[in-house]
This record gives structure tokens, sequence and C-alpha cells, in this order.
């Protein structure tokens, strides 16, 4: 069992190095930073208040089930993270690019990533004609965090999976 586990975790860091080291450039240096934000808990939570807000019929309806994925999802993460307590690659990584971006203690899973998939899988439930707008970005600010140096993909994984599965239940929910 120990030699999957030490498969499994050399395959997460040499994934880690390529979106970390092997794809690096200036302009990704640059803009990386600013995408990761995109997955915050300020930008998140807005634009659900935006949608929700501004919104009638179904794109309110849309708005306020993004809100409550956000945080059903985030309850998950938190009590993961707090459960796993895995440390960032940035803080355990001699060989690692990081910038200056702030962070919690804990990697395991990713909140931003989470967060984005929350109102991507949400909001492509209810008007499947958004997948193709909002999964790429989704994925984008996942893979930033990656670039960033700040999680491991099987981190961004895990925030995929809990959001996507949250988001597939309140529709659930909601439409029983």
């Amino acid at each position: 069992m120990s030699g999957i586990k030490g498969a499994l975790y050399v395959a997460d860091l040499n994934t880690l190095l390529i979106f970390n080291n092997s794809i690096r450039c200036k302009v990704l240096d640059i803009v990386m930073p600013r995408i990761t934000y995109l997955g915050s808990a300020t930008t998140t939570i807005s634009t659900c208040v935006m949608i929700t807000i501004t919104g009638n019929g179904l794109i309110r309806k849309m708005g306020i089930q993004a809100l409550f994925a956000l945080a059903l999802s985030h309850l998950f993460v938190q009590l993961l993270k707090n459960s796993v307590c895995r440390l960032r690659p940035k803080d355990v990584l001699s060989n690692i690019n990081t910038f200056d971006v702030s962070l919690d203690y804990y990697s395991f899973p990713s909140g931003h990533t989470t967060a984005a998939f929350a109102i991507a899988a949400t909001l492509a439930l209810n008007l499947p004609i958004l997948a193709v707008i909002c999964f790429p970005i989704a994925l984008i600010i996942a893979i930033s965090r990656l670039y960033l140096g700040v999680h491991y993909p099987s981190d961004v994984l895990a925030g995929m999976a809990i959001a996507i599965l949250t988001s597939v239940i309140l529709q659930i929910i909601i439409n029983h």
C-alpha cells in the first residue's frame, strides 16, 4: 500500500513542478497572481450576490443556489483542512517558485478551486450554455493555484470534486 501512496505523491509532486517550474514565464508571473483572486472569498461571494441582486427568475435562483453551494462546499473544505493539516508546497519544498499571495495555513483541499467550481457547476446545472464560460474560468483559477506553488494537484482535484458534488446534491434537493 505504501508503494501506491509513494507513487501518488511522486505524481502529485511532478505535476506540481510542471505547472510551477516548467511553464513559468514573465507574463504568467504577472497574470496568475491576479487570476487566483477570482477564486477568493471576496470575489466569489460578491459574484453570487451580484447575480442574486441584479437577476430575476432563473438568474436570481442561480445566484442564491450558488451562495448555498459556496457555503456548503466551504464547510467541507474547512473540516478537511483542519483534519488533514497538509502543509502547502511552498512551506515544504525548496525547489518551488513562490509568489506573494495571502494564505491560510493548510493546503488540502484548495478553497479557491472549490469556490470557483461551486459557482461554475451551479450555473452550468441551471443554464448549461454557461458551462462553456464558467468551467474554463474555474480551471484557470485551479491551475493558478499550482502555478503559484500554494497547492498540490491533489488539493485542486479534491476542491473540484467537493464543489461539483455539493452543487449536484443541491441541484437534486432543489429540484426534488
